[in-house]
């Protein structure tokens, strides 16, 4: 899973986690053979950004400071990075608008962040002077037997939507507002990962423009070491995502349930469940959440998912009471459709529209009707590899207990099933062979520092350190990360760098945690 969001369901909070974002192409959109604005050559010499040039070279709409979209246009999903100014939005309309902001950067030496859904937890699909190259109208979904051609700027509430009326899915994450593309490119956890891997296990061939205009195809076949890559460290790394082709899977009915207990069993609900959740069926997912505030309450819950029978799940929770040792204090277990299921999740279930499940805005990507809002947080995160001791259940709860400045959570999902028997050399997504993914997230009031609500959240996550794997999921960008190549690709950094250099030599995209 990617983010989190708390979702009601009846009178019971499912809790689940969400994703982040990137681009795609229309088959049907003219393409032209060579971008309409050139680079200055090899002088390196650069001409003075004539923004009404760019604006009339491309189909798709640029976005300028005191444009009248601008207000959401520059904005990212977290409002904390309300403060960046980036110099212009791209919106582009097909691969040939890519290639023309591409060279127009170039020539003018500017820096470009590739931008979908705007998860980005570092803030880095924006930035000061930036161009931004945004994906959102590359949003087209077509679906046929076993596969997928999905453009890279669809959201996943869409594609959802749109797989799901042929009876199918992918593997992805929660988020509405999150793009496939950097989902994927990351890893892609979900709520049917167990059963079906990472979205990025599904990917069956992407297509992407680099730095000098080429566009490039991916598969097992094709480009094969970028295709290794691209499964897990393909976000802004090598050029311009422009499409992806899943496998897809079965798409049946669905079960979920939620249980919480007082927070005086909550050592025996971590000890219990840690040991539950990744031995389960490969259709069973699930997650524990502990939540704690600045006004000293807290909370215990475990929200699980399965395409099995109802039947199975009442059982499976059923055990896990019973290795709690108490019954949960509240309980919800229901049928659901799988396109109920993932509305439900992203918190889109009491929509009388499709269209209400988008952020409000006129730009692409966004919807007039949109009734959706933007969050405040940061986050870290950890895997690990065996269960916590007894010493680290204290050491977990005792963070809860110490919130201040907001609130504050830690959402630890159980890995395993299809997820893990994937060897870790076969994609540049490494973590297969861990246990659990925590996600430590502080949430504060938009508007305000939120100093020490991220100061809680630093404390938090150095204290579980003695405990986990040293592992960090790239999706869960972490820019206070040291040494991020290790805890991003572990062995694989060393392949990546090498490719990087092959298919981006002169470091044209770039960011602070680019390979």
């Amino acid at each position: 899973m990617e983010r989190r969001t708390l979702i009601a369901a009846g009178a019971a909070t499912l809790t689940a986690a969400a994703t982040a974002c990137k681009a795609t192409s229309d088959a049907n959109t003219p393409t032209k053979s060579s971008p309409r604005l050139q680079t200055t050559g090899t002088t390196g010499t650069t001409t003075p950004a004539n923004w009404s040039a760019l604006a009339r070279d491309l189909d798709g709409p640029l976005v300028r400071p005191g444009d009248t979209a601008w207000p959401t246009a520059h904005q990212l999903y977290n409002t904390r990075f309300d403060a960046l100014k980036p110099a212009a939005v791209a919106y582009v309309a097909h691969p040939d608008d890519i290639r023309t902001a591409l060279a127009y950067a170039r020539a003018h030496t500017l820096h470009v962040a590739i931008r979908n859904g705007g998860h980005s937890y570092a803030g880095w699909s924006s930035g000061n002077g930036r161009l931004v190259i945004d994906v959102s109208e590359l949003n087209r979904v077509r679906a046929s037997g076993n596969t997928a051609v999905v453009g890279a700027g669809a959201k996943l509430i869409d594609v959802y939507r749109a797989l799901a009326a042929k009876g199918v899915t992918i593997p992805a994450g929660s988020c509405p507002t999150v793009g496939v593309s950097g989902l994927t490119l990351g890893g892609g956890h979900g709520v049917v990962s167990r059963a079906y891997g990472l979205t990025c296990d599904s990917l069956t061939q992407a297509t992407l423009i680099t730095a000098d205009g080429k566009q490039l195809t991916a598969n097992a076949r094709e480009n094969k070491d970028l295709f290794w890559a691209l499964r897990g460290a393909g976000n802004g790394n090598f050029g311009v995502v422009t499409e992806l082709h899943f496998k897809t899977h079965p798409a049946p009915q669905a079960v979920t349930a939620y249980l919480s207990w007082p927070w005086s069993k909550a050592a025996a609900v971590v000890r219990a469940w840690q040991e539950w959740g990744p031995t389960q069926p490969d259709e069973i997912w699930s997650s524990l959440h502990l939540a704690g505030s600045s006004a000293g309450t807290t909370t215990v819950s475990v929200a699980a998912f399965s395409i099995g029978t109802y039947g199975e799940l009442k059982n499976a929770v059923d055990r896990l009471a019973d290795k709690v040792g108490a019954p949960a204090s509240s309980v919800s277990l229901r049928r659901r459709g799988y396109e109920e299921a993932m509305e439900i999740y992203a918190g889109c279930s009491s929509f009388s529209t499709d269209a209400q499940c988008h952020l409000p805005g006129s730009t692409p990507g966004r919807s007039p009707q949109g009734a959706l809002g933007r969050e405040t947080y940061a986050a870290r995160s950890d895997f690990f590899d065996r269960s916590l001791s007894t010493a680290g259940i204290q050491t977990l709860l005792k963070q809860l207990k110490t919130v201040r400045g907001g609130s504050g959570s830690i959402m630890i999902t159980a890995l395993g099933g299809a997820v893990n028997r994937v060897s870790p050399t076969a994609t540049a997504f490494v973590h297969r062979r861990s246990r659990m993914l925590a996600q430590y997230i502080a949430s504060w009031r938009a508007g305000t520092s939120g100093a020490t609500a991220q100061s809680w959240l630093t404390s938090a996550h150095t204290a579980m350190k003695p405990y986990a794997s040293g592992a960090a999921y790239q999706n869960y960008t972490d820019p206070t990360l040291k040494d991020w190549r290790k805890a991003y690709y572990g062995d694989a950094a060393t392949r990546l760098a090498k490719l990087k250099k092959q298919y981006d030599p002169t470091r044209f995209f770039t960011y602070p945690q680019a390979l």
